[in-house]
């Protein structure tokens, strides 16, 4: 306010030296753009604080996160020194109860009946049956030492794969706020038109997201529909399943709404070779898939513009998760919607 007041006393005193039909012209026009400078200001403060916090919240999550793998990883660690020392002890033990029987064999050697005979042959068969025990647990000690240092090696590499995954969200978010700082009004206003757009899509999408065959995700300059192959293409096929139509049909008419936005469908597989007759390769899968959800889309109505729409096929190169498991593999065969607003980037 004490701004606001210095700037209307400084304007008055340069305009009072003008005529004075030009002076209230040329302030009223000031102060109005002041105004909405003053105000666009205070929004973007405002959505810059919003998205600080959220930063503070995910990080300090992601931070929780990775001290409990590492305090997991130290309590491995601690179990297989245990493991480690038991396995010393009872071969002290075993070595102890040897000697033991050692010199009890010694001492009936010594004498020459038949009984002492006798005990020293019984007295070698528990030696050598002794020996046997031992060298069955020091097997498999070490074999349960072997598969605590495998399961404590994959178990770091998962972790390592989550950690790398969590920094990689936090330098998401970091660019996220970034572009923030950056906009416009005018383009902020885009973004929020595509907020409204992104809430009737989880709206009308709500069983197929529930179920995990459709996931929505959120970027502050665009917004992808993610459709999971499962409901979408049979192994190997780029024919559409009947099971996708209704989603389809309901994504159709929403983006028919937003008639100024950009649309790509791109195709995407995991890392296992193909090569059929009809496909020579993952590239032309990935390409003949987004092509067969194009076609749809602009069959189904009129008030799309196709010059709006594009596809692209990007094989297996552009993976979400690591292709290191069936459920990841799965994850990263996909076609996904991306809806991109005309937003003037000066």
């Amino acid at each position: 306010m004490f701004k606001k007041a210095v700037f209307i006393l400084a304007a008055s005193a340069v305009l009072c030296a003008m005529p004075s039909e030009m002076a209230f012209a040329q302030l009223f026009k000031w102060t109005s753009d002041y105004k909405n400078l003053y105000n666009e200001k205070v929004a973007v403060e405002l959505e810059l604080k919003s998205v600080q916090r959220q930063f503070a919240n995910e990080k300090a999550n992601l931070e929780t996160t990775i001290k409990d793998l590492e305090r997991q990883i130290e309590r491995l660690n601690g179990e297989i020194e245990a493991c480690n020392k038991q396995n010393e002890k009872d071969k002290n033990l075993c070595e102890a109860r040897i000697k033991e029987l050692q010199g009890t064999i010694d001492t009936l050697q010594k004498k020459g009946s038949d009984r002492e005979k006798d005990l020293v042959e019984e007295s070698k068969k528990m030696q050598l049956r002794y020996e046997g025990e031992l060298a069955k647990l020091r097997q498999e000690l070490q074999d349960e030492r072997a598969r605590r240092i495998k399961d404590l090696d994959e178990m770091r590499k998962s972790y390592e794969a989550r950690m790398a995954d969590l920094r990689a969200s936090i330098a998401n978010l970091n660019d996220e706020m970034a572009g923030l700082k950056k906009l416009t009004k005018a383009q902020q206003d885009e973004l929020d038109r595509m907020k409204m757009q992104a809430d009737e899509l989880e709206k009308q999408l709500g069983d197929e997201i529930r179920k995990g065959e459709i996931r929505l995700k959120r970027f502050h300059d665009k917004l992808i529909i993610n459709i999971d192959d499962r409901i979408s293409f049979d192994s190997g096929s780029a024919e559409l399943k009947k099971e996708i139509l209704p989603a389809l049909q309901k994504i159709t008419k929403i983006l028919g709404d937003f008639p100024e936005y950009n649309i790509v469908i791109e195709g995407h597989t995991d890392n296992i070779p193909i090569k059929t007759r009809q496909f020579r390769d993952n590239w032309q899968l990935s390409t003949e898939r987004a092509l067969a959800v194009l076609n749809y889309i602009l069959n189904q109505s009129k008030k799309i513009n196709n010059a709006r729409f594009s596809a692209a096929g990007f094989g297996e190169f552009n993976p979400i998760v690591s292709n290191d498991t069936a459920g990841n593999r799965a994850l990263n065969r996909r076609v996904d919607i991306v809806v991109i607003p005309r937003v003037n980037k000066k």
